[in-house]
């Protein structure tokens, strides 16, 4: 130790002699002692169990009240013993009133409570209650608080907690509890009742035969356990050593878990999780320390083989030595003693023999490891690569090599191996870049052969041994990229001389280069590090290829397809479908090289659009316009699903759609004259038949409302120079038609209401209510107030001629004169119902 500091020293010697005093005090209790002093060598927390009267109190008290604060000399200790009635509030500290009252959050004030003291001492913790100690045992292990949106950090290294229960008793009042104790306690110990040795006895009761207080006068600072516990955080694991730890772990849990099945009352005290391995390294390292301060003071801070055996301190339920355990067998009367004593001597057992095989297994895991790590294969693989560059073999190699030296092997006289193979398969790719774009058959760069370049140029980055070697290659890497990319560009060009090409080759090929180009610009980004002078020129050539590329697929692109369109097919909708999935794969492979080139989809595509479109609308047969419209509204809706230019695909149909339109007016039909309805049919409701079934399918209405709402669809479409989609003849033309019906409809029910009220007699002459009740029941038998009132054909057609008044001209001044007369039939049937009704409310 003479190469330490003379504070480190001291500190060491305070230690030494701290401990020494109490073990000279409390007898029998060098188990506890130590894993006492690991844990606070390793800031971690203790649980000792065992039957009342036995010092666990007195001792947790003579060790954590006496490390002093050398600038207070006071310890940094917080004590709370625990019961039924123990809230948050007695071990995090009290509430906040202040902050309670002003925000409504609670907050706790920390530093009175266990999180502002180094160490706590909390006795009888399992008379608290199982909610209580879960959450204190989460504060304990993450040392912090979390209330709210506020964290704070406690001071907390080191807690002991004692128990005058069985850990037997834990287990069966709450499982869960004690495994959530064994997870994030280091250490747990067990006191047993008696003394093994008959002379035990007799020097405690001598000892304190002048007083019932032990004097212990020994002195140690918390700034001493500073620096020692600066030299835990300070010891260096070796490989090989944390596979011993990974192998004692593993083999421990095999072991008790096998014992678990023998004896179906036990349960291991160590919960063997990711967490607990970690805490056991810092235990190791903690013995270490602790090793050097007792036993070898001459010993470096680095963890062997050796040291491995102080994990019994960790894993297992610290108790007394195997002999004394043995001889308090023969003396114990209380069968939980005996229980507990059992599972001391039963895991003591298991771990020797563990430890046993660990060791004889970490004498040849040297060469273990070698097998493993493949090194032989490896070189095998590399002086194939120097002879013949495998790009795809080149980067298995590599990324292989990158596993196994990052972070390396445990033991380091494999590493060096391992570099050799690495070193060996950078000069491989180095004669590769020597060769530049000659390599026999692999042509121009190819994807494999970029990535097989960025990973060995990878691993030469990463590893420190390969560091040397990293600048000479990058500058290779960068003379062979300014090739590389210029070929790329080659291939693309010479795309214009192959007539084979078609666009579904040109697809694939875009997507070929342009992933090349990308992985040119990882290799670029990590060139940053290693030729720095050559990033900007590579970056702007390889932002000049991407364009030349697009620019050559583009020209290839329009001559494919003008060549495999010419061709046709008879649905000119699958046409325009299938052209255009095809156009899109290849638009987007060439956004994805250059995305600021213009979209040149449309400018193929268009034509094929105006085709299939003008097709559609002039041959498509119709007889109600609103027939014509859904085909032109289906037109509309696969255009723009194919992404092209709605308003310009139906603005150059405009001719197409007005002519057959007016084409529809002229040949629509022509005024139906229809004879007005005879006498006898007038009363028996066959008037009304011939209304609704033979006139209104020979004159039919709504055609100018179905073409105003066309123009409403069309309305995108129609020229600035014109307010209106369809030709001022188009439009008369259909309103012609459509008030030539409508006149034909007026004058029957003209006809048909006079007849009605010629032979009914008049209202005034119906005195005796009989006579009302047959003129009402030879009104209602004609069926004229059905049509008129409860199907309001009246109305509807009030609006249908309304809408046609609205056009100037000639048809709208029509429109407005048979407005007139509809409202005449109205008045005249209105006014004889209301009389007759009247008669009939006053008969």
């Amino acid at each position: 130790m003479q190469s330490h500091p003379p504070p480190y020293l001291q500190a060491a010697r305070a230690f030494r002699h701290f401990f020494n005093e109490l073990r000279e005090v409390y007898l029998e209790r060098e188990t506890l002692f130590t894993q006492l002093e690991l844990a606070l060598l390793s800031r971690e927390h203790v649980l000792v169990v065992g039957p009342p009267g036995t010092a666990k109190s007195a001792i947790a008290s003579a060790v954590l009240g006496r490390i002093l604060d050398e600038q207070t000399g006071l310890p940094s200790l917080f004590s709370k013993q625990l019961a039924e009635s123990t809230v948050q509030t007695d071990l995090l500290g009290p509430v906040d009133f202040k902050v309670l009252t002003e925000t409504g959050r609670t907050e706790y004030i920390t530093d009175e409570g266990m999180l502002g003291s180094l160490h706590a001492f909390l006795d009888e913790i399992f008379d608290g209650r199982d909610m209580l100690l879960r959450s204190i045992l989460n504060v304990l292990f993450e040392r912090e608080l979390k209330h709210g949106r506020r964290v704070t950090t406690g001071r907390t290294e080191c807690v002991v907690m004692t128990s005058n229960r069985y850990l037997s008793e834990v287990l069966a009042r709450s499982p869960e509890l004690l495994l959530a104790f064994a997870d994030r306690l280091s250490f747990i110990s067990f006191v047993p009742k008696s003394f093994a040795r008959k002379e035990s006895r007799a020097a405690m009761l001598q000892r304190f035969s002048h007083g019932a207080r032990a004097d212990l006068r020994a002195q140690l600072s918390v700034q001493q356990m500073d620096l020692l516990q600066d030299a835990v955080s300070r010891v260096k694991v070796p490989g090989s050593v944390l596979e011993g730890v990974e192998m004692l772990a593993d083999g421990l849990e095999r072991a008790l878990t096998a014992q678990v099945s023998k004896l179906p009352d036990y349960v291991p005290t160590k919960y063997f999780s990711q967490r607990s391995v970690v805490k056991a390294l810092w235990a190791l390292k903690a013995a270490v320390v602790r090793d050097q301060i007792y036993r070898r003071p001459e010993r470096p801070l680095e963890a062997s083989v050796e040291d491995l055996d102080a994990l019994r301190w960790f894993f297992l339920l610290g108790g007394p030595p195997s002999a004394e355990t043995e001889a308090l067998l023969k003396l114990v009367v209380d069968p939980r003693e005996r229980a507990q004593l059992e599972i001391v001597r039963l895991e003591q057992r298991t771990f020797d023999e563990v430890i046993t095989k660990v060791r004889q297994e970490l004498g040849g895991s040297q060469e273990r490891e070698a097998h493993a790590l493949g090194i032989t294969d490896e070189a095998s693989v590399v002086d194939a690569l120097s002879r013949n560059w495998q790009p795809s073999l080149a980067s298995t190699s590599a990324r292989a090599l990158m596993s196994k030296l990052s972070p390396g092997p445990r033991h380091a006289q494999n590493r060096a191996p391992l570099l050799g193979v690495a070193r060996g398969l950078v000069a491989a790719m180095d004669q590769r870049l020597a060769r530049g774009m000659a390599g026999q058959g692999e042509g121009r760069s190819g994807l494999s052969l970029l990535a097989s370049f960025h990973d060995v140029l990878e691993l030469c980055r990463v590893i420190p041994e390969l560091k040397p070697g990293f600048v000479p290659l990058s500058e290779a890497i960068a003379r062979f990229l300014e090739t590389a990319v210029e070929m790329i560009a080659l291939s693309a060009e010479s795309a214009d001389f192959d007539d084979a090409l078609k666009l579904e080759g040109l697809v694939g090929l875009a997507d070929n280069l342009e992933e090349e180009l990308s992985r040119t610009a990882d290799l670029v980004g990590i060139l940053v590090e290693g030729a720095p002078a050559s990033v900007d020129r590579l970056r702007t050539a390889e932002a000049a290829v991407r364009k030349r590329v697009v620019g050559a697929l583009r020209r290839r692109a329009t001559v494919a397809f003008q060549g495999t369109s010419a061709k046709g097919r008879k649905e000119p909708l699958e046409t325009l479908s299938v052209d255009s999935r095809r156009l899109s794969q290849l638009e987007q492979s060439l956004l994805a090289l250059d995305p600021t080139q213009p979209s040149f989809k449309q400018e193929l595509l268009l034509p094929l659009g105006l085709a299939y479109a003008r097709e559609v609308l002039s041959s498509t047969p119709f007889e109600r316009i609103d027939q014509y419209g859904r085909a032109v509204q289906a037109v509309a809706e696969n255009v723009r699903r194919e992404g092209l230019p709605l308003d310009l695909v139906m603005g150059e149909c405009h001719a197409i759609i007005d002519g057959r339109l007016r084409e529809h007016a002229r040949h629509l039909g022509r005024e139906e004259a229809g004879p007005p309805p005879a006498t006898v049919s007038v009363f028996s409701g066959d008037a009304y038949l011939f209304y609704r079934g033979t006139l209104t399918s020979k004159t039919p209405d709504g055609e100018f409302a179905a073409l105003q709402g066309l123009e409403g669809q069309l309305a995108f479409a129609r020229s600035q120079a014109s307010s209106t989609f369809f030709s001022e003849e188009a439009r008369t033309a259909v309103a012609q038609v459509e008030l030539t019906f409508l006149q034909t409809r007026v004058k029957y029910l003209r006809g048909w209401l006079t007849q009605l009220l010629t032979a009914l007699p008049a209202p005034e002459s119906l005195t005796e209510r009989a006579e009302v009740e047959r003129t009402v029941d030879r009104l209602v038998r004609s069926r004229f107030p059905l049509l008129a009132l409860k199907e309001g054909e009246l109305v509807r057609l009030r609006a249908v001629v309304t809408l046609v008044a609205a056009i100037p001209g000639e048809v709208g001044a029509n429109a407005q004169r048979l407005e007139a007369q509809l409202h005449g039939i109205e008045e005249d049937f209105g006014r004889y119902s209301r009389l007759v009704l009247e008669r009939r409310s006053a008969a």
